[in-house]
């Protein structure tokens, strides 16, 4: 019963926040967009008998998440690395969470094909609006964050956990929305697109450690009759 208020918890601040992104409030902005991850984290913490690396390292992520997210609702380039920084070390966090559960076979390798070829165009594209707006400091930042994310949706790949891997995915539509928007072309839809794709990826990211207990399970079972 708990775990379905908490459920309707996240599903209520994830909407408060787009009405308070909509209406400019930035008093409840401050308290729903970091307080839908927290809630997230209290929903993963509920998660029992499970896998407990996995588990924890995504409550990191999703921990470190609600900081960048506290970083980004400030105005400065400053504060914007900052965040950039925080969500680095989120992805970090959800690759080591992915690299428990590797299951790796050649095949994989060519998932690393669209992977590396829609990082490549989107790299290009963002050097280009970051040097032509004189934000070349940003740069190398904005670089080594598209290489890790990259590196956390093969990661997740590799896990064989779908879930996780769709919320990988998830995430890079929303920092690449988020970057184009900044960086390529300004779009007036933007704010809420970035948000509904986030607030997702963190959702699938957070049920993926029920997914990951149902499917070692299996798996153990599996090779425990070979």
């Amino acid at each position: 019963m708990y775990r379905k208020l908490l459920l309707g918890a996240v599903i209520f601040s994830g909407v408060a926040y787009l009405f308070a992104l909509a209406g400019e409030n930035m008093t409840l902005r401050w308290i729903f967009k970091p307080g839908t991850i927290v809630l997230m984290i209290v929903l993963a913490a509920t998660i029992r008998n499970i896998a407990k690396p996995y588990k924890y390292l995504i409550i990191t992520g999703l921990f470190l998440s609600a900081i960048g997210d506290c970083f980004l609702l400030l105005t400065g380039k400053q504060w914007f690395t900052y965040g950039l920084v925080a969500f680095l070390f989120a992805h970090l966090a959800y690759v080591a969470a992915f690299v428990t559960r590797w299951r790796f076979s050649p095949f994989h390798l060519i998932a690393l094909i669209p992977i590396a070829a829609y990082s490549f165009l989107l790299l290009s594209r963002l050097r280009t609006g970051i040097l032509a707006g004189g934000n070349t400091e940003l740069w190398l930042p904005v670089l080594v964050y598209v290489v890790v994310i990259s590196i956390m949706i093969w990661s997740a790949v590799i896990s064989r956990r779908w879930i996780a891997a769709a919320g990988a995915i998830l995430f890079f539509m929303s920092d690449s929305l988020l970057a184009w928007n900044m960086f390529v072309m300004s779009l007036s839809w933007s704010g809420y697109g970035v948000m509904i794709s986030y607030y997702l990826a963190q959702f699938l990211l957070t049920a993926s450690i029920e997914r990951s207990n149902r499917s070692a399970i299996a798996y153990d079972n599996y090779n425990s009759s070979i």
